[in-house]
């Protein structure tokens, strides 16, 4: 691999080469020639040997090297020593610390990494915790471990994480339905909806619990829903289904679904320990019971929950493209040499949008937003497909699609720009 001095550097900083990587980076005349299966023993047995390399670092427990999202991502599985998600980071700092160093001016002509992902399991073979570096906030971690904390993108399934993000979906659940109850009742029956609404085999038990707590009697139903327990909000819509189907599928299995959330909900109110399945069995309750609602009174879903995905959106797309050329650059070279920019700058462009779709891809959004997002993520693949028949028209000079391509690249645009404005208007 041959970079010049004031060529812009591998590592995609902006700067030039000699102001960035030059002092750490030995150059490579000639690609090592690999095969990828050659090349993930590799990084298997440094990663494996790691103990021996670096001082105050141990050795990986190594489950499986593997290339995914067509070959473009690194991911290391190993068996983490930790439980506590802080330790876990700690070992993935040094796991992306070396597999940096392993791909420092892709050395390899088989592969070429844009992002590493390192996933932890305990030793029940349960994934703890993941995470995905982009190549430039991988090459940090050694210098600064706060600025690779800061840029990547973590997902945990530690113990107290699925505890923790279990009481938060129990919690949404519950509130959610006790919202849609008292809207219901209050539309239809006016202020005073408790008495005139809830049959007294389920009201006087509630009653009860906040005369006991509060040592007041009372019948407002504004506070007394909110002494309401999980099999209570059950009762209550089946006992008034007509009031409530437009929002259920059906009444059995949301009679069904409410017994599943109450057996999870004592094991989380008791602290117990909420496992990987229990978690995916509520993300699917939360789906079901609050599909619809959400949809209809949008104003149910916590404010916290849509602030989080705004400001995960605002994450994704923060890294702004940087030119891969000056103009310059571009009117010293002869037309091969534009070429070979423009190729070089698609390559740059294609990049940019791939890392932003795979981050908008790996969260989700909340219900009342799916919509929204699921347009976003249509609208970059619009723009990325385009981007990808760009590249080929340049690298295979086909000047004469030139003229109708950019008017469909520009048509694109155009949509993309309107549906961003929209966008910020009522998301800012």
């Amino acid at each position: 691999m041959d970079i010049g001095r004031n060529d812009p550097c591998y590592c995609g900083s902006g700067l030039k080469f000699k102001k960035c990587c030059v002092s750490k980076t030995k150059q490579v005349d000639t690609k090592i020639n690999m095969t990828i299966p050659s090349v993930m023993g590799v990084v298997k047995f440094a990663l494996e040997n790691l103990g021996l390399i670096a001082d105050g670092v141990k050795s990986v427990k190594v489950k499986d090297v593997r290339l995914m999202n067509g070959g473009d991502t690194l991911v290391c599985e190993f068996y983490s020593e930790h439980t506590l998600a802080l330790d876990i980071k700690m070992e993935m700092a040094g796991i992306m610390g070396c597999m940096s160093g392993l791909f420092i001016g892709d050395p390899y002509d088989c592969v070429s990494i844009d992002y590493f992902s390192a996933v932890a399991y305990n030793d029940q073979d349960e994934e703890l915790l993941n995470v995905v570096s982009s190549r430039v906030a991988a090459s940090s971690v050694s210098s600064n471990s706060i600025e690779w904390l800061r840029t990547s993108m973590f997902t945990e399934n530690t113990n107290d994480y699925r505890l923790s993000r279990a009481s938060t979906i129990i919690s949404d659940i519950e509130n959610a339905l006790r919202q849609t109850i008292k809207d219901i009742y209050k539309t239809k029956h006016g202020a005073n909806w408790w008495p005139l609404a809830i049959d007294s085999k389920i009201a006087i038990p509630i009653e009860s619990t906040y005369s006991r707590q509060s040592g007041i009697t009372s019948t407002d139903g504004d506070i007394l829903i909110d002494y309401s327990y999980t099999l209570d909000l059950k009762k209550i819509v089946s006992a008034d289904w007509g009031s409530f189907k437009h929002l259920f599928a059906k009444k059995k299995e949301f009679e069904d679904v409410m017994v599943e959330f109450n057996t999870i909900r004592r094991e989380q109110a008791h602290n117990r320990q909420i496992s990987s399945y229990q978690l995916v069995a509520l993300e699917k309750m939360f789906d079901f019971l609050l599909s619809e609602i959400c949809q209809l009174y949008p104003s149910i879903v916590p404010v916290f929950m849509v602030e989080n995905w705004r400001s995960k959106i605002k994450k994704a797309m923060h890294v702004t493209i940087k030119p891969t050329y000056t103009p310059e650059e571009f009117n010293m070279v002869d037309d091969a040499g534009k070429r070979l920019l423009m190729i070089k700058d698609r390559n740059s462009q294609i990049s940019y949008v791939e890392g932003i779709i795979v981050k908008l891809s790996s969260f989700k959004p909340p219900l009342s937003k799916k919509n929204k997002h699921d347009e976003l993520l249509l609208q970059l693949t619009s723009y990325l497909n385009l981007q990808q028949r760009k590249l080929l028209i340049v690298t295979e000079n086909r000047e004469n699609e030139v003229a109708e391509f950019q008017d469909e690249l520009e048509a694109q645009k155009q949509k993309m720009d309107s549906f961003s404005r929209q966008f910020l208007l009522e998301e800012s």
